[in-house]
């Protein structure tokens, strides 16, 4: 484990000067395991309320192991029990944060934990994999234990075109996402870098990144279907005809006061349920006859059926487009057979008029290979602007990413989850 400072602006709080826990705390933590060793104790700053926060890590002997770990857990050269990092909070019983058990994490054997403790902070780094290898880092609140932010790391160690970067705020559920440009050649092994100001994040962030919005598959907490006449409230932040949280691939950026947005949200692997609020007239006739010309939503869905979803050719996708009416409208690319749609009213928490769609693909897995979402604002009967979750060029997304699934982080969090209340969904704060 690494022993790092915690920054925060100009702020280096040293590794802690706190006494190990006392008698009273180590029996808590410990209980009946017999080969638990408090090995240090970190400052962790203070709780919002002001009580002082210290984080406690544990380590235990092959005794005390995991039940299903029969071999125990790697610590260097060595087999233990594993790792706990536990909160003390002023006087409140101490609180179990972080269990680990380093098994390898794959089977290459390369897994590794690296833990930072700051001002009301645990930052998590954790390593494994085989031949896709994979990071994590996640940033969490210590009062209340929540996970904060999480950045993940995947590719393929021989393959140049593989990696995707993906960036998580879980407090807004807001989800970016960079991946390589597949056509690329020499790009390296291994995954795109987040882009450093002044550079922002965009459709295309160079020559051999892309980026996009994933679509984000809230948790509940209960697991209830979401019933018809459901508002998508604050889950999931919106994307805008502006430009907000998405791309204007076509068209100008509505003006202040005129954009439309739209909120996604993935259900299972072959459903999405898409709201729409636009403030322009939905009536008019469409310019010769088209549905192209009437406010709709066109989904691109990914159909090549392997890990790389960047660059790909119209053939291996299929767009669909979905009118403020329900209407589907098969689109260009792979012919596949398009979803059932259902449609109602419903309003936001703004008190806003928005047309819901839920939208199920009869193919249970229609979704697995990426997913990009467009909406066409339509002004006098013409399409005005397009809006998407990833870029485009030559007619089609560059970027199809994967369903992104917020299923609360840690387990005993509600990091990521959302519930239905007063006939909305809404974000678990």
């Amino acid at each position: 484990m690494l022993a790092l400072l915690w920054a925060t602006g100009s702020l280096l709080l040293p590794l802690s000067a706190f006494a190990t826990p006392d008698a009273a705390q180590t029996a808590a933590i410990c209980g009946k395991r017999t080969s638990c060793k408090v090995e240090r104790t970190r400052d962790a700053g203070r709780s919002p309320a002001g009580a002082a926060l210290a984080v406690v890590e544990v380590r235990l002997g092959l005794a005390d192991r995991p039940k299903d770990q029969d071999e125990g857990c790697i610590n260097g050269n060595a087999r233990d029990g594993g790792v706990e990092y536990w909160l003390l909070d002023g006087t409140a019983a101490p609180k179990q944060l972080l269990q680990l058990c380093n098994d390898g994490y794959g089977m290459a054997g390369v897994g590794e934990d690296e833990v930072e403790i700051g001002p009301n902070r645990l930052v998590h780094h954790q390593y494994g994999g085989s031949s896709w290898r994979w990071s994590t880092e996640v940033s969490y609140s210590l009062v209340p234990f929540r996970a904060v932010t999480e950045q993940d790391c995947s590719y393929h160690n021989v393959s140049e075109q593989s990696g995707t970067l993906t960036d998580i705020d879980f407090r807004t559920r807001l989800v970016r996402t960079l991946a390589k440009d597949s056509t690329q050649r020499d790009a390296g092994v291994g995954c795109p870098s987040w882009p450093k100001p002044p550079k922002a994040f965009a459709a295309r962030i160079d020559a051999e990144t892309v980026g996009a919005y994933p679509v984000v598959a809230p948790g509940l907490p209960d697991k209830a279907a979401i019933p018809a006449g459901t508002a998508l409230g604050n889950c999931v932040p919106g994307m805008t005809t502006a430009g907000d949280n998405g791309f204007v691939v076509w068209g100008k950026p509505a003006p202040a006061g005129q954009a439309a947005e739209i909120r996604t949200i993935g259900v299972g692997s072959n459903a999405l349920i898409v709201q729409v609020f636009d403030p322009a007239p939905a009536n008019a006739s469409p310019a010769g006859g088209s549905w192209i010309h009437l406010p709709h939503l066109e989904i691109w869905v990914g159909q090549n059926g392997e890990e790389i979803n960047t660059m790909l050719p119209l053939g291996q996708m299929t767009q669909t487009g979905i009118t403020l009416d329900g209407a589907v409208h098969r689109g260009v690319g792979k012919p596949s057979p398009p979803p059932k749609v259902e449609r109602w009213t419903s309003r936001d928490e703004q008190g806003r008029s928005v047309v819901v769609l839920r939208l199920v693909w009869p193919d249970e897995f229609a979704l697995i290979n990426g997913v990009a979402v467009v909406y066409s604002q339509a002004e006098a009967g013409k399409q005005a602007r397009l809006v998407a979750t990833a870029g485009f060029a030559n007619g089609r997304p560059l970027y199809v990413p994967g369903v992104l699934a917020l299923a609360g982080r840690p387990s005993t969090s509600d990091s990521g989850l959302c519930r239905i209340q007063g006939g909305r969904l809404v974000a678990i704060e």
